[in-house]
């Protein structure tokens, strides 16, 4: 049965339990060499996880290797003469209606055609690759055009592959001396990366989709104990894993807390640990005002579309698909 991560609840605990990526492959390889203009990324900018790609192709230029294909931040019926199932959809030339509210959410320059003409959402570029049933259909995708073949859809494997010197680095524009995976630090960063991934990046999911308020308490207990420990680790250095340069440890942490007080302090539940509107975490705000301060994760961040999509995609949490005003995280970042 085909569900998005909303249904990924367990039905013993009424916890969220997200499933693993299908696609696992790496470029670099005799069926997918390095070339430009080979490989699509399919992206939502709503999306955190599509988002820690967007970062990485930006910071080393790879705009002109690696194409990206942008969906619409609302979900909407995939094949709606077929079944009820709400995914991302391929909408530049149209806005999408909300299934309650009936309201309709307009496109913008980040809603961009697909190369494909079949291509009308995620789920149909899945379809396309499989004849296997599949459960979900997620961004982001890094989709070989030349093999018709989708490479790899889990985007911890897709950012190393951006910022690996020896992959798509061999590509790359900007920034050819950083190196987000230092050998030294590979250690730490994987350490790192896992605790701020359960806490924290999919922490805040488990707070939201939660259907027990034992499942919703435990994880909110997490997640406050994930972010005081970034407090702590940031009280003593400027980023994650070192004092001067970024790591993938920031890239992966940076996209959720962009979206933790517009989003997740209201959506999941999480006013408990209120981050730039609150008080009791000043070093990550300095830490997020830091990494603003680069212009290619800067110009990554498009607030309208993860709002639009997080308040409108799902009529089970918020059925009239109302967007808060407030609090406008990005202009208290810059003051």
């Amino acid at each position: 049965m085909m569900q998005t991560a909303v249904a990924e609840v367990s039905k013993e605990s009424g916890a969220f339990v997200r499933s693993d990526s299908t696609f696992r492959n790496s470029v670099g390889t005799e069926k997918y060499p390095i070339e430009p203009n080979r490989y699509i990324l399919v992206v939502s900018y709503a999306c955190p996880w599509a988002h820690r790609c967007l970062i990485v192709r930006s910071l080393f230029g790879l705009e002109h290797a690696i194409p990206i294909y942008s969906v619409h931040p609302t979900w909407e019926r995939t094949k709606p003469s077929v079944d009820d199932h709400q995914g991302w959809v391929f909408a530049h030339d149209r806005p999408v209606i909300h299934p309650i509210s009936g309201k309709e959410i307009e496109t913008d320059e980040h809603c961009s055609p697909p190369p494909e003409e079949k291509w009308t959402s995620v789920r149909s570029i899945y379809e396309s690759v499989s004849n296997k049933p599949m459960k979900k259909f997620t961004v982001p995708v890094l989709y070989d055009s030349e093999t018709k073949s989708i490479v790899n859809n889990e985007s911890s494997e897709i950012i190393r592959m951006l910022g690996s010197r020896d992959l798509f680095g061999l590509l790359a524009t900007k920034n050819k001396d950083l190196q987000l995976l230092p050998e030294k630090s590979i250690a730490e960063i994987d350490e790192v990366n896992s605790w701020v991934y359960t806490t924290i990046n999919n922490g805040v999911y488990k707070c939201g989709f939660a259907q027990t308020q034992k499942a919703y308490t435990s994880a909110a207990e997490k997640l406050e104990e994930g972010l005081l420990r970034v407090e702590s680790i940031l009280s003593k250095r400027r980023f994650l894993c070192s004092d001067d340069e970024i790591t993938e440890a920031d890239i992966r942490l940076f996209p959720t807390l962009i979206r933790h007080d517009e989003v997740y302090t209201v959506y999941f539940k999480a006013n408990h640990v209120p981050i730039v509107t609150g008080t009791r975490f000043p070093n990550i705000v300095r830490y997020m005002k830091d990494l603003l301060k680069i212009k290619e994760i800067k110009i990554t961040v498009d607030m309208r579309h993860i709002k639009a999509h997080y308040y409108t995609s799902h009529p089970q949490l918020n059925r009239y698909g109302i967007v808060p005003v407030g609090p406008n995280v990005m202009r208290l970042l810059e003051e």
